[in-house]
């Protein structure tokens, strides 16, 4: 074979389907092998193949026990699953193979053409996004160094930029917590704010503290010449505070903020509280001028209801979506749906997780306000985050760390 051709096996019941595909593939240099029955292939010669086109429906053995037979064997040929049926079961069978470690490229729906077969063979197998994990360590090994850092101002404060999704100009960034706590070490947020929650007041603090952080942090964006807005997680413990709304002006108004350029993030546990002095709290911070973003829309069933329930200005589309929408027809349906109702209801539409051209274009083609992840920049410390914007000079330059063909 010439360079960068590839060994394929088609195990489908279909032999014209084999025989066109097969064609197809041979015509372009590369070597091809067929099977209708999973019982006729041995396992020596699949070690030997580059990629496997796994049809789900055979006969004896179908294709979901086809997946526990390769994940067996010492050394299991690359995937692409394939089926006539809908593509909630080729998405269930992907998953399946990846729990069993076997490294799926990704499936196709019959009828396709020999391109995309070339084009899944061509595609890097990527990582699939970490799964939640517990804190690390007992939150009580934390909260020493947590309390302390926040008491003393200490605690990181990291900002990842929010840029327009047509031009990629600076529209403002999200305030994060950082990866390490002083007098502690690396320590992930999520751990962190497990740690506080054990105490409630505790974790008002923190909020508060990363508040002030971001205040200062979006003033100083300002006097270089770049507008903007800042977003801020908003626990339910800071909305149940009697003074809450009072003491978040004040915090703003001492910064040189007015609370137009400040967006609440409203997490899930505010978002699914039912109790008065919260959702009092949500109206009077819309009353007061600020902005409240629905946080992680697509993740739960009752989001949309909450765009009738609750006075939102913007709704950030779920990473976990935006990943289904690379490859699902109904994700992408559901993402496009999320995208319209917004901007019928008057509220701006943010896609989080973008990480790459493809995404970029996917947001673009639905009409995405502005867009947050790895493709314009990682979480970052404000000095950082200031340097670069005195690099680009103004802020009508595109906003985003270098990279090939980003525009």
């Amino acid at each position: 074979m010439k360079p960068g051709r590839r060994a394929f096996f088609i195990l489908d019941d279909d032999a014209d389907f084999c025989d066109d595909l097969g064609e197809a593939l041979a015509a372009e240099g590369h070597a091809v092998e067929t099977a209708g029955d999973a019982r006729l292939v041995k396992g020596d010669t699949l070690a030997a193949i580059d990629v496997l086109l796994l049809d789900l429906a055979l006969p004896t053995i179908d294709g979901i026990g086809m997946l526990s037979l390769l994940a067996r064997m010492p050394y299991a040929p690359r995937l692409i699953l394939i089926s006539g049926s809908g593509e909630e079961l080729l998405r269930t069978a992907a998953t399946i193979g990846r729990s069993h470690g076997l490294q799926v490229l990704g499936t196709l729906r019959k009828p396709f053409a020999p391109e995309d077969v070339l084009a899944l063979a061509s595609r890097p197998v990527l990582p699939e996004p970490p799964l939640p994990h517990p804190p690390a360590c007992p939150s009580k090994r934390l909260l020493p160094a947590l309390a302390k850092a926040v008491r003393t101002g200490t605690l990181p404060v990291l900002y990842q930029p929010l840029v327009m999704a047509d031009d990629l100009h600076f529209a403002g960034a999200e305030a994060l917590l950082g990866n390490t706590l002083p007098g502690f070490g690396p320590v992930m947020p999520p751990a962190l704010i497990a740690a506080a929650a054990e105490q409630p007041r505790l974790l008002v603090e923190l909020s508060l503290h990363v508040l002030r952080e971001a205040v200062n942090a979006c003033a100083r964006w300002h006097r270089i010449g770049f507008s903007g807005q800042v977003s801020i997680n908003l626990p339910l413990d800071v909305l149940r505070e009697a003074e809450a709304v009072r003491t978040i002006s004040r915090i703003v108004a001492e910064g040189a903020l007015t609370p137009g350029q400040v967006i609440f993030e409203l997490t899930e546990d505010a978002l699914y509280d039912s109790s008065p002095e919260a959702l009092a709290a949500v109206v009077r911070l819309r009353l007061a001028g600020f902005g409240l973003a629905l946080d992680d829309m697509g993740q739960r069933q009752s989001g949309l209801l909450q765009l009738a329930n609750l006075p939102v200005t913007e709704i950030k589309i779920d990473l976990e979506l935006l990943r289904q929408a690379r490859q699902w027809d109904k994700a992408r349906s559901i993402f496009a749906s999320i995208v319209d109702l917004g901007h019928r209801l008057g509220i701006k539409v943010v896609a989080e997780g973008v990480e790459s051209l493809e995404d970029l274009a996917l947001a673009r083609r639905y009409g995405v306000d502005y867009i947050q992840g790895h493709l314009v920049s990682r979480k970052r410390p404000l000095s950082e985050l200031l340097a670069m914007q005195t690099m680009l000079g103004n802020s009508s330059k595109p906003w985003v760390e270098p990279r090939q063909g980003v525009a």
